[in-house]
C-alpha cells in the first residue's frame, strides 16, 4: 500500500512538473509573440516645410552661404529620403499589424489550452492570476524596449541626417572659391562663345561654298544635257547623211551650178552698179549746178526784197505826204468857205 501511494505522488509530482514547464513554455511563447501598441510619429502627415532639415536650409540661404540652386538640391534629396522612410515606415507598420494579429490569435489559442489543461478552476486559482499579472508586466515592460527601441531609431535617423547636412554644408565652397571657380566658368563660357562663333562663320561659309557648288553643278549638268541633246542631233543629222548620200553629191553639183550662175549675175549687177554710180555722179553734178543757181536766185531775190522794202517805205511817205496835202487843202477850203460866207453876209 505505501509503495503504491509513493508511486502515486511521484507521478503527480511529475504531472505538475510538465504543467509548470508548459506554463513557463507557453509563457515565453507569449512574452515574445505579444507586440505592443506604440506611438510612432507618422511621416505621412509631417509638413516638410516646417521640418529641422528645411528651417535649417532657409536659414542657410537667407545668410547668402548657399545659393537657391544648390537649396533647392539639397530639399530634392532631402525629399527623396523623406519618401524613402515614409515607404520603410508604412511596411514596418504593416508588418507590426501582421504581428499583433497573428498575437491575438496566438493568445486566443494559449487561453483555450489553459482552459483545457486546468478547466474547471482554471480562472480561480492563484497561479492563473499570478500568471495574468506576470504577462502583464512582461507586455509592459517590452512595450518600454520597444518604445526605447524606436527612440534610439528616430535618434539616430536624426543623427544620421545631421551628418549628411554637415557634409553637404562642408561641401559649401568659401567665397573665394566661388569667385574663382566662377571667373574659371566665365572665361570658360567666352572661349566657347568664340569657338561658337568661329563654328558659326565656318558653317556660313561651308554653307556658301556649298550653294556655290551646287548651282555651279546645276550649270554644268543643264550644258552636260545641251551637250547631250546636241550629240543626240549630230547623231541624226549623221545618220541622215549616211543614208541620203546620192542626195547629197545632187545638192553640191546644183549648189555649184548655182554659184556659176550667181556669179555671172554678180558681174552683170557690178556693171549695172558701175553705170549707175556713174549716172549718181552726173545727178550729183546737176543737183550742185541746181544748187549754185537757187542761191543765185536767192542772192538776187533778197537784193530785191531790199529794193521793195525802199520802195515801200518810199511808198508810205508818199502817202503820208498825201495825206497831209488833202488835210491842209481841206483846212485851206474850209477857211475860204468860213471866209466868203461871213463876205455874203456881210
Amino acid at each position: 500500500g505505501d509503495s503504491s501511494t509513493d508511486t502515486e505522488k511521484e507521478e503527480d509530482e511529475e504531472e505538475e512538473e510538465e504543467e509548470e514547464e508548459e506554463d513557463e513554455k507557453a509563457q515565453k511563447d507569449l512574452t515574445y509573440a505579444i507586440v505592443p501598441t506604440i506611438n510612432i510619429q507618422d511621416e505621412r502627415f509631417v509638413d516638410l516645410s516646417e521640418s529641422p532639415a528645411f528651417i535649417c536650409l532657409n536659414e542657410l540661404h537667407a545668410m547668402g552661404k548657399i545659393p537657391g540652386t544648390r537649396m533647392a538640391e539639397l530639399k530634392a534629396k532631402y525629399t527623396l529620403l523623406h519618401d524613402t522612410v515614409m515607404s520603410t515606415q508604412e511596411s514596418e507598420v504593416q508588418l507590426l499589424q501582421n504581428a499583433k494579429n497573428f498575437t491575438e490569435q496566438i493568445q486566443q489559442q494559449q487561453f483555450h489550452l489553459q482552459q483545457a489543461d486546468s478547466f474547471p478552476d482554471a480562472f480561480s486559482t492563484e497561479v492563473s492570476k499570478m500568471r495574468e499579472q506576470l504577462l502583464k508586466y512582461q507586455n509592459e515592460y517590452n512595450a518600454v524596449k520597444e518604445r526605447e527601441y524606436h527612440n534610439q531609431y528616430r535618434l539616430n535617423s536624426l543623427r544620421e541626417e545631421k551628418d549628411l547636412m554637415l557634409k553637404e554644408f562642408e561641401k559649401i565652397p568659401k567665397p573665394g572659391e566661388m569667385e574663382k571657380k566662377m571667373r574659371i566658368l566665365r572665361d570658360s563660357t567666352e572661349e566657347l562663345r568664340k569657338e561658337i562663333m568661329q563654328k558659326k562663320l565656318e558653317i556660313k561659309n561651308l554653307r556658301e561654298d556649298l550653294t556655290f557648288k551646287q548651282k555651279q553643278l546645276v550649270k554644268e549638268q543643264k550644258d552636260l544635257e545641251e551637250l547631250l541633246q546636241h550629240q543626240v542631233v549630230l547623231k541624226d543629222e549623221v545618220v541622215y547623211h549616211q543614208t541620203v548620200p546620192v542626195q547629197i553629191v545632187k545638192e553640191i553639183e546644183k549648189m555649184a551650178r548655182r554659184k556659176v550662175e550667181m556669179e555671172k549675175i554678180n558681174i552683170i549687177l557690178e556693171l549695172e552698179v558701175k553705170e549707175l554710180n556713174d549716172s549718181l555722179k552726173k545727178v550729183e553734178n546737176k543737183i550742185s549746178a541746181v544748187i549754185e543757181e537757187k542761191e543765185d536766185v536767192m542772192k538776187e531775190v533778197e537784193g530785191k526784197r531790199t529794193l521793195l522794202e525802199i520802195k515801200e517805205r518810199e511808198y508810205n511817205q508818199l502817202v503820208k505826204l498825201l495825206e497831209l496835202t488833202r488835210e491842209n487843202e481841206a483846212t485851206s477850203l474850209s477857211e475860204k468857205l468860213v471866209i466868203f460866207m461871213c463876205s455874203s453876209k456881210f
